[in-house]
């Protein structure tokens, strides 16, 4: 991604906030080979303040820890008390010459019921307002708001939408969107309705047939496995998905979404349920899924998105893999994430979260497609 392009993109998500806060670990907190992009970069591309999170436990009784390079503000987490609190800001505000804007105490029930929840599980309401509830009591918002101030944007920026762009040929966009599928990359739908695509959301559990004049279908990220009764027995949707392929039509999927598109799909009690079929594999799930990881890899033939060779990056779904049935078309060509990313016909589907909005010739595709011209074979016609 561009820096002009990662600016485009944020402007468009945080104008609409109004405090914009960006995640995520600084170089010295990774360890190992380390894949994707890099906070520093992204700060730097995007002046931000740097914020470090402390860990103050035991603090007091121990040196303080060398200060970085490149920080303008402190969180500290897991102080004793007030009083650690107040003791450890008047040291480390006059050594780092930086300000503490907030922090968490220890709170060990708290934080055994955050441990306690599943990765990839958000939260229950409940515990981010208690959460909330503990930081607010330490918090100093003038400060935060006056770093966030303290900082332009590059000269040169433009936060002005673009208009939709008449060279790109009219879409339509249908978007699966309920309890089972909603797991998407908000901006990748943006950047599709500034170029001039329609976008119309449709339910894989309880609608019968596709929206009117899809072009192509997106399946997002979510938990099928949670509905796979009720998708299994919606058989008038998986016909309609089939025959959408058939009749030239485009279908995207991610994790979840790209579990649905194989003959089977594993559920949390083991049991393997019969799916659309358009993928010759089992989705099984992952006994200890992890959150997802950041992934590099290169296509090794091209489909509609894409011609071979290109270097895609995106965070790998850790939660699902797929055991081919049959002749399952792969399309990495690193052999650990070779099934990562596979096709039939016009289908792709992708254990890999990739967010088009970042690579504006992948969004592309979605108006003017890369498309092998194959034959469809019916992947369940070969299964007895």
């Amino acid at each position: 991604m561009s820096p002009e392009r990662c600016r485009e993109i944020f402007v468009r998500v945080a104008r609409q906030a109004d405090l914009a806060l960006v995640e995520g670990a600084f170089d010295s907190a990774i360890s190992g080979e380390h894949v994707g992009g890099r906070l520093e970069t992204l700060c730097r591309w995007l002046n931000l303040p740097r914020l470090v999170v402390l860990d103050a436990f035991g603090m007091g009784q121990r040196e303080l820890p060398e200060r970085p390079q490149q920080v303008d503000g402190l969180l500290l987490d897991r102080v004793a008390d007030g009083y650690n609190l107040a003791e450890l800001s008047t040291d480390l505000e006059a050594l780092w010459g930086v300000p503490v804007l907030g922090a968490l105490e220890e709170l060990p029930r708290l934080r055994c019921r955050l441990e306690a929840v599943p990765a990839g599980v958000r939260p229950s309401p409940r515990v981010c307002d208690q959460l909330a509830d503990h930081f607010t009591r330490h918090w100093q918002p003038e400060l935060l708001w006056k770093l966030a101030l303290g900082r332009e944007f590059p000269a040169g920026l433009t936060t002005t939408a673009p208009s939709a762009d008449p060279a790109f040929t009219k879409l339509t966009v249908a978007i699966a969107y309920d309890e089972a599928f909603h797991c998407y990359f908000q901006d990748t739908f943006d950047f599709l309705e500034l170029r001039g695509a329609s976008l119309v959301d449709f339910s894989p559990l309880r609608d019968e047939s596709l929206p009117p004049g899809t072009d192509v279908v997106c399946l997002g990220c979510g938990h099928p496995e949670r509905y796979a009764a009720a998708l299994s027995e919606n058989h008038c949707m998986k016909a309609a998905l089939r025959s959408h392929l058939s009749a030239g039509g485009r279908v995207y999927a991610e994790g979840g979404g790209a579990a649905y598109l194989c003959q089977q799909m594993e559920t949390p009690s083991g049991e393997l349920k019969r799916m659309v079929g358009i993928f010759p594999a089992a989705a099984r799930l992952k006994p200890a899924p992890t959150p997802p990881v950041p992934v590099e890899v290169t296509l090794s033939r091209p489909n509609w998105l894409s011609p071979a060779q290109t270097r895609l990056r995106g965070y790998r779904n850790c939660r699902w893999d797929m055991e081919p049935l049959g002749a399952l078309t792969g399309f990495a060509a690193e052999e650990e994430h070779r099934y990562d990313l596979v096709g039939s016909f016009r289908a792709i589907g992708s254990m890999i979260h990739l967010d088009f909005a970042a690579r504006p010739k992948l969004l592309a595709s979605f108006f003017y497609p890369q498309v092998p011209e194959t034959a469809f074979v019916d992947p369940w016609a070969a299964v007895s």
